[in-house]
């Protein structure tokens, strides 16, 4: 059974973005990510890390809120990209 804790949230480059650590099966932490533009638009991406594992819920929280900053980073990029 996972173990779930209190979930982390920022505002990012347009986007909002929750992240929750969770306890997997060999004691370690992992993370799913949910991210949607703050206006709304647009569809809610949800993603999870499962391989390795992180020491802490803290640094599992740390890290996925990195991963879900680099994809709004890309996603902009793209759309920029497609605008030009």
């Amino acid at each position: 059974m996972q173990e779930v804790m209190q979930a982390a949230t920022e505002q990012y480059r347009g986007f909002r973005i929750v992240v929750t650590p969770m306890l997997d099966c060999d004691d370690l932490w992992d993370f799913e990510y949910r991210m949607r533009r703050i206006d709304g638009s647009g569809e809610e991406r949800i993603r999870a890390k499962s391989a390795g594992g992180y020491a802490t819920p803290e640094t599992a929280c740390f890290a996925g809120i990195e991963v879900a900053r680099i994809e709004a980073d890309n996603l902009l990029a793209l759309e920029t990209a497609r605008q030009g």
